[in-house]
């Protein structure tokens, strides 16, 4: 009896310690939905601030983010501009420096929407057709580097990155090479932004 006992003892308890594994592995473990970083970026030719979030995909090979940027009167000289952006941001290599620190040279594209009361996406009546194209949807090509810092106690947070981007959106560009009265230098601008990885 008392064989049957322990036995019957030592299978409940290890199916409890089994599960209870599973549920720990299973709360370590987050859902394919749930982003690997919160975004910041200040400038950058997607609104003077913007915040998102976004996804490493393919370890440490591509980043990709939504962010929803916003560019003030002030700054536009127009109306108030609402941007909302597809980032992707590949690193070309990442070299290990102490402290748990690493820095990486960066490029990428984004794709923005702006929704301001100066853009289209559709030509205006009261203009002719092909007098100008759209103006709402942008291109935006950047390079730069990030610095990652590893955080040892990854309860809350796992790390953050700081980053530095020199950009340019593709009607820029054209204006710059096209036009004599539009430099290269009035094509490009900097965005400096924060990655907090959770």
């Amino acid at each position: 009896m008392k064989i049957k006992e322990l036995f019957i003892t030592i299978c409940v308890l290890f199916i409890s310690i089994n599960s209870i594994a599973q549920e720990l592995e299973l709360k370590n473990k987050k859902s394919w939905y749930v982003p690997d970083y919160a975004s910041v970026q200040l400038a950058g030719n997607i609104g003077l601030f913007s915040v998102g979030a976004g996804y490493e995909i393919f370890d440490d090979v591509w980043y990709a983010e939504l962010l929803y940027g916003y560019a003030p009167r002030s700054i536009t000289e127009a109306e108030s501009n609402h941007l909302i952006t597809i980032k992707n941001t590949f690193p070309f290599f990442t070299k290990e420096l102490r402290n748990s620190f690493s820095i990486s040279p960066i490029a990428g594209i984004a794709i923005t929407y702006d929704a301001g009361n100066n853009t289209f996406t559709s030509l205006p009546s009261q203009f002719p057709k092909g007098y100008y194209i759209s103006n709402a949807i942008h291109l935006t090509i950047f390079g730069g580097f990030k610095v990652h810092k590893d955080f040892k106690n990854d309860k809350i947070f796992k790390g953050i990155d700081m980053y530095y981007e020199l950009g340019t959106v593709e009607s820029y560009l054209w204006y710059a090479i096209t036009s004599s009265e539009f430099s290269l230098s009035d094509a490009f601008s900097s965005a400096i932004g924060v990655n907090i990885y959770f």
